[in-house]
């Protein structure tokens, strides 16, 4: 089944019922379903069924129907990050084969030289807006006045008449989204229609609910990270929610929303709720229309979740944060922590008709329940595979069983009852005279000292011996106390030699911190220092 498909016929929609709620407008199903069809029209002269379209926007409303656009069309939605700079997103549509660009014109002149080698179609950012802030953005931001060969305004697209829809098969690569990167090089992950759906599908389940018609969900995660796509906007449209878009996440705006009982249910990365806790108004009664929080993306401290929830409760609310785990190769949530069934420090209980198993690094026997090895997942939801990287596949997937299973690359465990316990990344695991340390740890130690607000502890070799720096955000901190901290907290193997207070922690493209920015960091200031 397409996502469109999936979209159209899931759950009835009545086309007069609210779907995207945008900058303060409200799109009935009626126009959304009317947006993805004029898109298509106007794309259909561009590309066709197994054509590969590269869609490189924020959250609006023309990127919810370009996206289902394509997908109608039979057409391999390649999601990149609006910011990539230029030369990423030429070697990303290369590796894609993708046939053409749709980005917004304010990326006209970043982009200009692609228009030497594909057709880039452009879109007006406040398009979806009035008149007069359509006006006033263009007085704001300048249009671009440079050569226009080979870009096509998006407006002036003539709508074709639409081929029948395709018999595209629920394991064919309907969506290329990209790995993080924090562990090598990234990859182009293939993703079928039928595993994006077998995900939101599974939305109300975990949510924790069995109705999502009329309520609204926060989104923020942008559409090129799996989990925004999936459950921010494919999950909760498929089952008759309202998506509320943002481009850029607003906790002001937020707040106001929940306020007039207008979100629900949000998803984010532990910065977004942290900038949430900042606001004056989140908290008292307007905390009490928040129905449940999930925190994904990188690992969120148990501070974070205390503070969140302690002010729901502080407020009567029943609303809770809950921590979950997923990846992009298994369309990113597999386990989650809900009301249903919820361990501390866990990452949650698997999906139904998902499996998570514990083995050896370089083994596929499960390993005893507690016993500490890569966690590995099979089930309906787990990727096709890297696109054009037999390598890469034959070293993550493996079978068992009869069952297909892919490597996550993360060490952690399951305990009796099946929850699923994060610890690592085993790329990330540090040998400090032959022991194994985990930055995780000393990085949740480090938050635990106040004023602290970001940790992330890396490797570097100095003079050809292991060493580990730590980068904290927040207060600047005494490096001897935090360092007398850790070795009481842990062990003296897990003590950094360097401990660095620094504005922010650089992150990748899908929000998550970038460790191999902060070791080639460390790496290049030791270099200057000698």
């Amino acid at each position: 089944m397409l996502l469109y498909q999936a979209l159209k016929d899931h759950v009835k929609k009545d086309r007069r019922t609210e779907a995207l709620l945008y900058m303060g407008k409200s799109f009935d199903y009626g126009k959304l379903f009317d947006g993805i069809d004029e898109a298509a029209g106007k794309l259909a002269g561009l590309v066709g069924a197994g054509d590969v379209a590269t869609v490189c926007m924020p959250n609006t409303p023309e990127c919810v129907y370009i996206f289902y656009a394509l997908n109608r069309l039979g057409v391999v939605a390649h999601m990149v990050h609006p910011l990539a700079p230029l030369n990423m997103v030429k070697k990303f549509m290369a590796a894609a084969k993708s046939k053409i660009l749709i980005t917004l014109s304010i990326n006209l002149e970043k982009y200009a030289e692609l228009a030497k080698e594909y057709k880039i179609v452009y879109v007006h950012p406040a398009r979806s807006l009035n008149g007069l802030l359509r006006f006033a953005f263009d007085v704001k931001v300048k249009p671009y006045r440079g050569d226009k060969t080979g870009m096509l305004d998006y407006d002036a697209l003539k709508a074709n008449p639409l081929p029948p829809e395709p018999t595209r098969g629920d394991d064919t690569a309907g969506v290329y989204l990209h790995s993080g990167g924090t562990g090598g090089e990234p990859k182009i992950i293939e993703l079928s229609d039928g595993e994006i759906n077998a995900l939101a599908f599974r939305g109300p389940e975990a949510l924790g609910t069995s109705e999502v018609r009329g309520m609204y969900m926060l989104g923020a995660l942008p559409m090129f990270h799996g989990f925004g796509l999936t459950m921010c906007i494919h999950a909760i449209l498929t089952f008759g929610g309202v998506s509320v878009l943002m481009p850029k996440f607003d906790p002001k705006l937020t707040v106001k929303l929940l306020k007039k009982n207008k979100m629900h249910f949000m998803i984010g990365v532990p910065n977004l709720f942290r900038a949430l806790l900042k606001q004056k108004g989140f908290r008292g009664d307007a905390l009490k229309n928040m129905y449940v929080g999930f925190v994904g993306g990188d690992c969120a401290p148990q501070d974070l979740l205390d503070e969140f929830n302690g002010r729901m409760e502080a407020a009567g609310a029943k609303g809770r944060l809950f921590e979950g785990y997923g990846l992009t190769e298994t369309v990113t949530v597999c386990a989650v922590n809900n009301y249903a069934h919820n361990r501390r420090g866990s990452m949650g209980y698997m999906l139904s008709d998902l499996d998570a198993i514990i083995v050896p690094p370089d083994g596929t026997e499960p390993l005893a329940d507690g016993e500490k090895g890569e966690i590995a997942i099979c089930g309906d939801t787990v990727m096709n595979g890297y696109l054009d990287n037999p390598q890469a596949n034959a070293e993550v997937f493996f079978e068992r069983g009869g069952r297909r299973y892919v490597r996550t690359g993360d060490f952690g465990y399951k305990d009796g009852d099946g929850f699923l316990y994060f610890i690592q990344r085993l790329k990330r695991i540090i040998k400090i005279s032959g022991i194994s340390v985990y930055p995780k740890e000393i990085e949740a130690s480090a938050l635990e000292l106040a004023g602290v607000t970001g940790a992330c502890a890396v490797e570097y070799k100095d003079g050809g011996k292991t060493r580990i720096a730590l980068y904290l955000t927040g207060e600047k901190q005494d490096a001897d106390a935090v360092r007398k901290k850790i070795e009481s907290d842990l062990s003296r193997y897990a003590v950094p030699t360097i401990v660095k207070t620094i504005d922010a922690l650089p992150v990748t493209a899908v929000m998550k911190v970038d460790t191999l920015a902060l070791a080639a960091m460390t790496e290049r200031e030791l270099t200057e220092a000698k």
